[in-house]
């Protein structure tokens, strides 16, 4: 289902440009699954799960422009499934970036709102349990595929990074990752405690606070790490900040737009304001205060997200005018 391995590729101009010695990208921005991002190797076991109970419908969630739901959305298409999308924000008057693709993939899309998590939850559970009484088989995926199945994508996807940073000579790196829903930054600290042992994880948040996603993903690691009979991860070599959420979720930032500019400027990479370019926001930062990029090489983990890049033109209206002419 998706297309790995992924490219890990050396950016020089950016490195130089931000202050670190060794600045590499592991391009999961590239999975394949209607534009790529991290949630491909989540739905890699997920779906196989989904496949192995005999779905043939599957229920997630996320906001507006969720890059899971769209990928979801894509995997159950792939696999001759339907789809609900659950999406806790009102419907909006244009229906573009991620949501458009929502909609050429023909998945049913219920906007619930400005409501909290339990409500989500409780809504996807009653349509799971309707659409049982019709006789479906529905397979309901959490929020981000963050669970420790879902996490398993990213146990492997760093057994398959240790591999080509040894190639390269760059393995007592310090991975920087954005963090949500915290699945991925879980199956990546397993992942570093089995094949990334000089490893260290650096989470940059963009909705939690540190503490509480420190604790969701060592969580989802420890499960994780049960479920497949290995000792538990040593949760100090995860580092979670919170510094760069800005004022909220999806909310972007100007530090992080100015990421996004950077980032493709020098090495051509593209970033989104929710994920990616908060995290390369964040990474630039802890560079400047030679927290990182000093003595050890620094891995960004581009986790994707260009789709949603398509919905937010007004932040980028006043480049396009500087830039675009007539003639």
């Amino acid at each position: 289902m998706a297309e790995l391995p992924t490219a890990l590729e050396d950016a020089p101009r950016l490195a130089k440009a931000i202050g670190v010695e060794r600045l590499l990208v592991k391009r999961d921005d590239l999975t394949g699954l209607a534009l790529g991002g991290n949630k491909a190797r989540k739905l890699e076991f997920l779906m196989a799960e989904a496949q192995a109970k005999g779905a043939d419908i599957v229920l997630t969630c996320g906001g507006g422009q969720s890059n899971h739901a769209r990928m979801t959305a894509a995997a159950a298409r792939k696999l001759g499934m339907d789809v609900i999308l659950f999406l806790d924000d009102p419907m909006p008057p244009v229906f573009g970036g991620n949501l458009l693709l929502d909609v050429i993939l023909g998945a049913e899309i219920r906007f619930l709102g400005c409501v909290t998590y339990p409500e989500v939850e409780e809504a996807m559970a009653e349509a799971a349990a309707k659409l049982t009484s019709q006789g479906r088989t529905p397979y309901v995926i959490p929020v981000g595929g963050s669970t420790p199945i879902g996490a398993m994508g990213y146990v492997t996807g760093v057994r398959e990074a240790a591999g080509q940073l040894k190639e390269m000579g760059a393995e007592n790196v310090d991975i920087v990752m954005a963090l949500g829903s915290a699945g991925t930054a879980a199956g990546t600290l397993l992942g570093c405690d089995l094949f990334l042992p000089d490893a260290h994880v650096i989470g940059i948040s963009v909705s939690r606070a540190a503490d509480k996603a420190f604790v969701r993903a060592e969580l989802i690691a420890d499960q994780a790490a049960e479920m497949i009979g290995v000792g538990l991860p040593d949760p100090s070599r995860l580092r979670v900040c919170d510094e760069y959420i800005g004022d909220g979720y999806a909310i972007p930032t100007k530090e992080g737009v100015e990421a996004i500019l950077m980032a493709a400027r020098t090495e051509g990479l593209i970033l989104d304001p929710v994920y990616t370019g908060k995290a390369m926001a964040g990474l630039i930062d802890l560079a400047q205060k030679k927290e990182i990029g000093v003595g050890r090489p620094v891995l960004f983990w581009h986790t994707g997200g260009a789709g949603g890049l398509f919905a937010c033109e007004g932040l980028f209206r006043d480049e396009a005018k500087r830039l675009a002419k007539m003639g």
